[in-house]
């Protein structure tokens, strides 16, 4: 026997004591005399009778052998959208599964068997054969057999069918729920294997934007088949409202086209960008032509810290690109020299709640300098900074999430940062000399700026709407004065532009990498303020260059409250939100309690969750529930002991896509390892007339049983009835009521 109720060997006991001391307090002092072997008697009967009400409250169960002709053989059948594609031999595939549901498999096992049939989309539920209908907008293969045994009580499972084209949807592996029945799974496949001519938008991607002013790319992929790789538009739309159109060509049927579009996203509401191609004639399946993306508004302005040792022209202008940035804030901090008692001085500009902390060139604290999202050393030397300045600073651009960029010779000559706890977060690694070299007359090309293929393709060196405009514009830019040598670049970093100098090799100028949640740069050519003074006044590639690089190396620092969102793809689906909170040191705020407020498309309230639920030291979550698709605005606040920490806003987009039609082409490699983990097999359409010996060989072969619970025996409730009636009994016939 066994207890259907998890509970502890100490809770168990606290029970038992607490009815033998409940049976006992009864009759401790009863209203008429009786003896002890009375007492002793009444007290057993109302101890037999607690005692068999705590054990149904237990659900006990027993494991019998299966009686024969028990067993339920459970056809599984597809009814998502995909199962209207309407190539199962010319008719859809719902169709089809009909056909050899109600023509093969009844009739086979019928006979032998209990045959349940059962749909399965989102969920599992009993269905009429005939009206069956593809409309689902899941096909959860993996949920569908895990609530088999569920759904059919303690009864033996002789067997699962499933009759489905493959395209599983569900978030749970196929194949490691098959292997956890108690019964053989055959899977039917329906569909054609060969996908037919099909233009799909399979992903779109983009970024968000940081800060006011932000521009962000658009880059969809699209995979053309059976279509002779015939040219195609790719269409860009926002709002009903169209913005770009591509004419593309794949360079082979069936090779994946990229279309990049450039998009300034609304700077108060989230922008919805849709991309979609157009169908084609011969297409069987036309809703996988579109997807759509959410860009949300940009945040608060990027907060830099400039600090520079000797200040030249690059701060003056690299001062007022940023001035004129709306997505950027600064304070800078400038060497000044020595006072007349040798202390360092300094010049500091910015923001007066931010710039009390530099007095000394430099914050001291964590606090202090995790106020900004990225720092900027430009001709500081390693010795300026504190030991525990520099290993603070490699923990902002790790565990903070901020950016650093270093550039100007007195950063990176001589030993540098070598050595230190922040030359691992370097993209690059460090010479011990200077290696300056003049640029000499602009028309030898030396130290010109020469991106690399990557550097052409990133958003830092964006100045023109395709790569080969880039470019022509980079081409176009002044030569640097001169540049300084650096070592290896280390591994995962990428080169983003080299010297173009017509002897000797090229070396880096910009160099970028990623560390820990944050990044980092080298710039290691000097006199960039060149490209504003010797080009066009209306020339922009100074300022553009700059911004680029600020909003770059910031992307990565969060706000000490923080949302994220998961799920949500398709119409009907939950969203899972989660909260981090920290404090200004950005560690882990633990106790915290996280309100979060979900509005759909319309503004109607879809949860109001009073408290999220800890997942972790400053980590928080909620699920909500299935959403309607669109536009869903979330809100968090935060508070701990009734103090307020703050708040957040952020959205979620539903129904982007349909993962229903996402390679929608019968998954046939699925159905099998399903099957053979389930013990079973794959089956075609044409040998089904075997599959009822199949199935009663598996149930002669593996021991069938069935667990039952206990107090649905009429034993149980007759003993309970004894008890009590034996106890009144006796009661009655010794002067007791």
């Amino acid at each position: 026997m066994q207890i259907g109720v998890p509970i502890p060997g100490w809770g168990l006991a606290a029970a038992v004591l607490a009815a033998v001391a409940v049976a006992w307090w009864v009759y401790a002092r009863p209203p008429v005399d009786l003896t002890l072997s009375q007492r002793a008697l009444l007290t057993a009967l109302r101890l037999g009778a607690l005692l068999v009400v705590l054990l149904l409250l237990l659900r006990p169960l027993r494991t019998e052998p299966a009686p024969p002709g028990d067993g339920v053989v459970a056809i599984l059948v597809d009814h998502s959208r995909s199962m209207a594609i309407p190539d199962a031999d010319g008719e859809p595939r719902i169709d089809r599964a009909r056909e050899l549901v109600r023509n093969r498999l009844l009739p086979a096992l019928g006979e032998a068997f209990d045959v349940k049939v059962l749909g399965f989309g989102e969920t599992l539920a009993p269905v009429d054969v005939e009206a069956l209908a593809a409309g689902a907008s899941r096909s959860d293969l993996a949920g569908a057999l895990d609530a088999v045994p569920t759904r059919f009580g303690g009864r033996a499972i002789a067997g699962v069918v499933v009759v489905s084209d493959g395209v599983a949807t569900g978030r749970n592996d196929v194949a490691a729920v098959a292997a956890r029945l108690p019964a053989p799974v055959y899977t039917l496949g329906v569909g054609d294997p060969l996908p037919g001519p099909d233009r799909e938008v399979m992903a779109l991607e983009t970024g968000q934007p940081v800060g006011a002013g932000s521009v962000v790319d658009v880059i969809a992929t699209i995979v053309s088949r059976g279509l002779e790789a015939a040219p195609f538009d790719v269409r860009l739309s926002a709002g009903g409202r169209l913005m770009d159109v591509r004419r593309v060509r794949p360079e082979r049927d069936g090779a994946p086209t990229v279309a990049v579009f450039r998009v300034a996203p609304d700077p108060v509401l989230p922008s919805v960008y849709t991309v979609e191609v157009p169908v084609d004639a011969a297409e069987l399946v036309s809703g996988n032509n579109r997807r759509q993306v959410l860009v949300r508004p940009p945040e608060r302005p990027r907060r830099l810290l400039l600090v520079e040792g000797s200040p030249g022209y690059e701060h003056s202008f690299l001062k007022r690109a940023w001035l004129a940035d709306p997505g950027i804030t600064f304070d800078a901090v400038v060497r000044k020299g020595q006072n007349d008692q040798g202390e360092q001085t300094f010049y500091v500009q910015g923001d007066p709640a931010r710039t009390a902390a530099l007095a000394a060139g430099y914050p001291r604290t964590r606090a202090a300098l995790f106020r900004y999202d990225g720092v900027v050393l430009a001709n500081m030397e390693a010795e300026f900074f504190r030991p525990e300045q520099l290993d603070m600073t490699a923990e902002f651009v790790a565990e903070r999430g901020g950016g650093l960029l270093l550039f100007g010779p007195a950063s990176l000559r001589r030993r540098g940062y070598l050595g230190s706890s922040l030359e691992p977060v370097l993209p690059a690694r460090l010479v011990d000399r200077l290696g300056l070299t003049d640029a000499g007359r602009d028309e030898d090309g030396a130290d010109r700026f020469a991106p690399t293929r990557a550097g052409l393709a990133h958003s830092m060196l964006r100045l023109g709407a395709t790569v080969e405009e880039t470019g022509n514009r980079w081409r176009a830019a002044p030569a640097l004065v001169g540049s300084v040598r650096i070592g290896p670049v280390r591994p995962g970093a990428a080169v983003l532009a080299r010297t173009a100098a017509e002897t000797g090799s090229a070396r880096p100028l910009v160099v970028v990498q990623r560390y820990g949640a944050g990044r980092s740069m080298i710039l290691a050519g000097r006199a960039t303020w060149r490209w504003r003074m010797q080009l066009p006044a209306d020339d922009r590639t100074y300022e553009r260059f700059w911004g680029q690089a600020a909003r770059w190396l910031t992307a990565g620092a969060v706000d000490r409250i923080t949302v994220t969102t998961r799920g949500g793809d398709a119409a009907g689906d939950s969203l899972r939100v989660d909260v981090s909170v920290r404090d200004d040191e950005f560690r882990s705020v633990a106790g915290a309690a996280a309100r979060v407020s979900v509005r759909g498309p319309a503004g109607e309230p879809r949860l109001e969750a009073p408290s999220a639920v800890a997942r972790g030291a400053g980590d928080y979550g909620v699920s909500t529930p299935p959403l309607s698709s669109g536009v869903h605005r979330i809100d968090v606040a935060v508070s701990r002991d009734g103090e307020d920490l703050g708040s957040r806003r952020d959205w979620a987009l539903v129904g982007a896509a349909d993962p229903e039609l996402e390679d929608p082409w019968l998954n046939a490699d699925l159905l099998r390892r399903a099957a053979e983990a389930g013990g079973g097999a794959h089956l075609e359409g044409d040998r089904l007339d075997d599959l009822a010996d199949r199935l009663r060989a598996a149930a002669r072969t593996a021991p069938r049983t069935v667990t039952r619970e206990v107090w649905h025996h009429s034993v149980v409730f007759m003993s309970l009835v004894v008890l009590l009636a034996a106890e009144w009994s006796l009661r009655r016939l010794w002067g007791m009521r």
